[in-house]
């Protein structure tokens, strides 16, 4: 059946290249159309190991001329590859001296009455701590946490409800979260600057008061679709409480509280200066301290850092930049959003259909980027305010819940073994069709009395 897959996938790319490209496309455009097909083809039936397709994806693209090697090259070498594997650095030094533990229970101490309060308790501390900093970087803090815990009930990677609804809930909260305040991802300043340049001001303030109601609403609704779908199975986990409590009783050692402050003082970088240093620059410069002051090893890092998701997610960035260069993202967005005519219901229903389709197949921040001149002309035209359709997209770019490579938060959770790219899909188109639905009921409502 893998051979049959496969040849599906490669025959997209053949019909890319055979056949005449459309009206306004060009054919680099087209054949990366082709790529992402076959892509997203090998990704769900797991034809071949993700992390292979991901070097396909950049070995295609110099192959047929769509961009140079050394450029392919370059874009692997985006921040968020380097942020994801300054994270497994951190990760791992919280994992070597037991400090995921100690937090862990905390953890359970305040959510641990049964499995759903659990769920739900990972979603909203997901979600609160991206309102002061990155998802990705919150989602990186959780995962050794949960996987503590998943280990101490004896969870099966992919066959335990619990596991994959605690995962799908850090990545699903984390990534809610990031919409409520600037500070949660690059999109939200760049749709403020963008509103800026359009003659119309928002404030830090102004944008949680838009923000902040749909994430409140946001994460019930999508709560209630992970436990539907993926009802937890185990009723009460305060035994595992005693376990770790047994675990950790001793007092920390120094190293221990070194690797603390260590972490403490790359959170309060994430906070206040990610803006003019960068998160994954933060995160280089702290997984190098723990190098210097000698709190890790070559050998801790190389056992517990995920490669094969840092070769995913790198080509999938690059398959993601090509989208962008060659303008096929721009045509598909430019073609599709006038079909809808002039109802203004469906023009906003169309802007947000495609900033969630383009969301998870590149950056968030370069589907928004691709969105805003096309969605804003569009949704102003039709009698639109501004404000509310820079939010619209906006918000949109932040529903990146269906695929492996959608956001640094979805690819950390995967690399938990404890969630496959069909739970993905299966969870993450029902949610993002509500995330949708939401988005439109916000515009229409609340946001016309703002």
């Amino acid at each position: 059946m893998k051979k049959i897959y496969i040849s599906i996938a490669l025959l997209a790319i053949v019909l890319a290249i055979v056949i005449p490209s459309p009206d306004g496309l060009t054919k680099e455009g087209e054949i990366m159309f082709g790529i992402l097909a076959m892509a997203v083809i090998l990704w769900i039936t797991n034809a071949i190991p993700i992390a292979a397709t991901g070097i396909l994806i950049m070995a295609l693209q110099p192959l047929f001329g769509i961009m140079p090697a050394k450029d392919v090259f370059a874009n692997f070498g985006n921040r968020a590859v380097f942020f994801i594997l300054a994270s497994f650095i951190l990760a791992a030094s919280m994992e070597k001296y037991g400090l995921h533990k100690r937090f862990a229970l905390k953890l359970l101490r305040i959510f641990g009455k049964n499995g759903k309060t659990f769920i739900f308790g990972i979603m909203l501390t997901g979600a609160i701590l991206s309102f002061i900093m990155l998802s990705h970087a919150v989602a990186i803090l959780l995962l050794p946490i949960l996987i503590t815990i998943l280990l101490s009930l004896k969870a099966i990677p992919k066959e335990s409800n619990f596991g994959v609804a605690s995962m799908l809930a850090m990545a699903y909260g984390t990534s809610i979260g990031s919409w409520g305040t600037l500070l949660g991802g690059a999109r939200d300043p760049l749709s403020i600057a963008f509103l800026g340049e359009m003659g119309y001001n928002l404030t830090f303030v102004g944008w949680m008061k838009y923000a902040l109601p749909v994430v409140f609403v946001a994460l019930p609704v999508l709560f209630i679709i992970i436990i539907y779908m993926y009802p937890p199975k185990i009723k009460s986990i305060g035994h595992v409480i005693d376990i770790l409590q047994k675990d950790i009783s001793r007092k920390m050692m120094l190293k221990e509280k070194e690797v603390l402050l260590v972490y403490a003082i790359t959170i309060i970088l994430w906070i206040f200066f990610s803006s003019s240093i960068g998160i994954a620059v933060i995160a280089l410069l702290a997984s190098s301290a723990l190098f210097l002051l000698n709190l890790v090893d070559w050998n801790d890092i190389e056992r517990r850092v995920q490669w094969g998701i840092i070769m995913l997610y790198g080509g999938a960035i690059t398959m993601g930049k090509s989208l962008a260069t060659t303008g096929a993202a721009s045509w598909l967005a430019g073609n599709i959003v006038p079909f809808f005519g002039d109802n203004k219901w469906l023009i906003l229903f169309s802007v947000i259909f495609i900033t969630i389709f383009l969301t998870n197949l590149m950056s968030n921040t370069a589907a928004v980027a691709t969105m805003l001149p096309i969605g804003f002309e569009m949704l102003v035209s039709a009698g639109i305010n501004p404000v509310i359709a820079v939010m619209s997209i906006a918000m949109a770019g932040g529903v990146s819940f269906v695929l492996i490579i959608s956001t640094p938060s979805i690819a950390i959770a995967y690399s938990s073994g404890y969630i496959s790219q069909k739970n993905l899909i299966k969870t993450g188109l029902i949610s993002s069709i509500v995330c949708l639905i939401l988005i439109m009921i916000f515009a229409f409502s609340y946001w016309q009395f703002l």
